[in-house]
């Protein structure tokens, strides 16, 4: 009888919490990236399409506003622009493996950060503002050309990357209407 008594009061205490947690998660308010409106009504396209992209001063700021561009608006400016995004670049460039023999770099790492201001234009606030790091790397050649070229391309991946992350987190903003 005992045995039964202690049954029971765990299925109740099971049946108690079971409740008590989906009761706590009814208030949490889960919802797609990538929906098909945000919480203001407009589709995520269209907000994204009223950022203006400020212009670049380098041609790593030019790299990433041009993937943000293309992201935003397919290529073209934006029609009504409500925001303005601020654009910051950083770069270096880091020797990884030096050759034995020649004492001459064998690899090397692209580093870049971009740092971000998304600016309300009605008021002239901050709406969202971060960072982005990404590092990109390519084997270096005897041929000086060859290595002027591989860095142009690792600095391009690396912009393509950074501008995705960017459009990720202003996406995620938009999503969540703060």
């Amino acid at each position: 009888m005992l045995l039964s008594d202690k049954h029971s009061k765990t299925k109740v205490l099971t049946l108690a919490l079971c409740l008590g947690l989906g009761l706590g998660l009814s208030a949490c308010q889960v919802r797609p990236l990538y929906s098909s409106t945000t919480p203001t009504g407009q589709t995520l396209a269209s907000e994204l399409s009223t950022v203006e992209i400020e212009p670049a001063e380098n041609r790593i700021e030019q790299e990433i506003r041009n993937n943000l561009v293309f992201a935003f608006t397919g290529g073209g400016l934006p029609s009504a622009p409500a925001y303005k995004l601020l654009l910051d670049t950083k770069t270096s460039s880091d020797d990884l493996a030096i050759e034995s023999g020649s004492g001459l770099a064998k690899t090397t790492r692209v580093s870049m950060t971009a740092t971000y201001k998304l600016i309300k234009l009605a008021d002239k606030s901050v709406a969202t503002e971060g960072s982005s790091f990404f590092t990109a790397e390519f084997a270096r050649s005897t041929q000086r050309f060859a290595n002027d070229r591989a860095k142009l391309d690792a600095q391009n991946r690396a912009a393509e990357q950074i501008a995705n992350d960017i459009q990720l987190r202003l996406s995620a903003f938009f999503a969540a209407g703060t």
